[in-house]
């Protein structure tokens, strides 16, 4: 009855044991919903439809093992479903590896945390074991991948990669693992994760659960303190933002620039809508946001990773990593360093920083830029 996920692992299931157990009419019934589901859960650029890198993770492992295990019973599984499996992992390889960071771990989009699926590393290689490439993204080629059907940017750029949410909360009639997160993004520096949207570290009816899907809990931005959509108990949406327009492409063969505009904001009683243009080149990213309407007031943050050294001087952002210092001129802006979480597991809660700048006008601006140690 919850569907999505949910229905596709109780398929697989009932594939497997059908099989073992010799029962045609259990064989029947998986084969059936699972040549329907495969194509209604898997996007036609590979992502999982409930649109969490980690529950992608987990479906991709569930296709690699019924394709597994159609190797071992080849006469028991039928050809239409094999051919689904093998035309569909593929394209689900690519989307995994675009919505991960250099580090070889999911992102932080909607529900999605470490530990539950197993690596990138540990898939991939049990793909290539089924006779599947390696789809690994060179972060230091200039680049962007357009994930249209799911709605994700992911670009790389001279040992940097972005990953940018202009997507959809996910599918109309299951969105509990939807997050109010549109139009944020998340980035590494080499292998060293700088922006990071704060994570899920549990599931439940709680005040933690509701603050972890909010506007405020991703690097985006927030308007007049509402959420861009409604994120509500445990895992329900109403109001949700619908992506108005969004585009990408290489500008004179040396950045990458990403835009989208979304209307989460926007009611029959007024409000605004949010435009975002990120452009990311080598060592620099210029974050620009327009908010379109009437609003009281917004704030644009960026959570940043709680293994990176964070201060301010003089209005001189400065953030060190291990590899990398990067800075930004602050002067004119309303600005604040606040203590933060980040959960990247169930049941953690790690202190980190959050830098904090509300609006002056109607647009706001922001440009990082970094060098090597």
């Amino acid at each position: 009855h919850l569907l999505g996920n949910h229905y596709f692992v109780n398929l697989k299931a009932l594939l497997f044991a059908g099989v073992i157990f010799e029962n045609l009419r259990w064989v029947k019934i998986a084969k059936e919903g699972l040549l329907t589901e495969i194509p209604e859960q898997i996007l036609n650029d590979g992502a999982n439809f409930e649109l969490s890198p980690m529950y992608h993770s987990l479906i991709l492992v569930d296709m690699l093992d019924m394709l597994n295990f159609s190797k071992a019973f080849p006469a028991s599984v039928c050809d239409e479903l094999v051919c689904s499996l093998e035309r569909y992992i593929p394209k689900m390889l690519r989307f995994m590896e675009a919505m991960s960071h250099p580090d070889g771990d999911v992102s932080f989009f909607n529900d999605s945390s470490k530990g539950i699926a197993p690596t990138n590393k540990k898939i991939q290689g049990y793909a290539e074991q089924l006779g599947f490439e390696n789809n690994s993204l060179e972060i230091n080629q200039l680049q962007v991948v357009d994930n249209y059907a799911s709605g994700y940017f992911c670009a790389t750029a001279h040992g940097s990669k972005l990953i940018f949410d202009a997507a959809v909360v996910g599918p109309d009639y299951i969105p509990g693992h939807g997050h109010a997160d549109t139009l944020s993004f998340e980035m590494s520096v080499g292998c060293e994760r700088v922006f990071v949207n704060t994570g899920t570290s549990e599931y439940g009816l709680t005040e933690n659960r509701t603050n972890q899907r909010k506007t405020r809990s991703h690097n985006t931005v927030e308007v007049d303190g509402k959420d861009s959509s409604e994120v509500w108990s445990g895992f329900r949406v109403a109001n949700r933002a619908s992506i108005i327009s969004r585009s990408a492409e290489i500008v004179d063969g040396c950045s990458v620039l990403m835009q989208a505009q979304h209307d989460g904001y926007k009611t029959r009683l007024g409000g605004c809508l949010h435009t975002r243009k990120i452009v990311l080149s080598d060592k620099n990213l210029t974050i620009t946001d327009f908010l379109d309407g009437a609003f009281k007031f917004a704030k644009l943050r960026f959570f940043i990773h709680p293994e990176l050294a964070v201060s301010i001087k003089n209005d001189i952002l400065a953030i060190e990593g291990s590899y990398f210092v990067m800075n930004s001129n602050l002067i004119g802006k309303s600005v604040s360093i606040l203590d933060s979480f980040w959960h990247p597991e169930f049941g953690i809660s790690i202190p980190n920083k959050v830098l904090e700048i509300e609006f002056k006008s109607s647009q706001e601006q922001v440009i990082f830029t970094w060098s090597n140690r």
